[in-house]
């Protein structure tokens, strides 16, 4: 994978990475795909809900790298205030039992 540029190498994921190594990146080069098990139809479906995965027609898809990383963007920003906000909480809690 290391041929692929350093956005499509910061992608998570069995789909993900079965899209990738095949190169299915724009409509022209659509892959026909069909999950093999439970944790490639939950991410299968992840990315159809979240428009990364793209149907060309029926069974046949291809991965957009911009609206994977956009969709990634937005996690962050949710997220990661709320990550903060919880960790400085545990630092004020375990202060309260610190005894110098």
């Amino acid at each position: 994978m290391s041929e692929l540029p350093a956005a499509a190498r910061r992608v998570r994921g069995p789909v993900a990475a079965h899209f990738l190594a095949l190169h299915a990146l724009a409509p022209e080069d659509a892959i026909d795909f069909v999950p093999k098990d439970g944790v490639e139809r939950w991410w299968f479906d992840r990315f159809c809900r979240r428009g990364v995965l793209r149907a060309v027609s029926p069974g046949r898809y291809w991965f957009d790298l911009l609206a994977y990383h956009r969709d990634a963007e937005a996690f962050s920003k949710r997220w990661v205030p709320i990550a903060i906000s919880v960790s400085l909480a545990i630092v004020a809690v375990a202060m309260l039992f610190y005894r110098g």
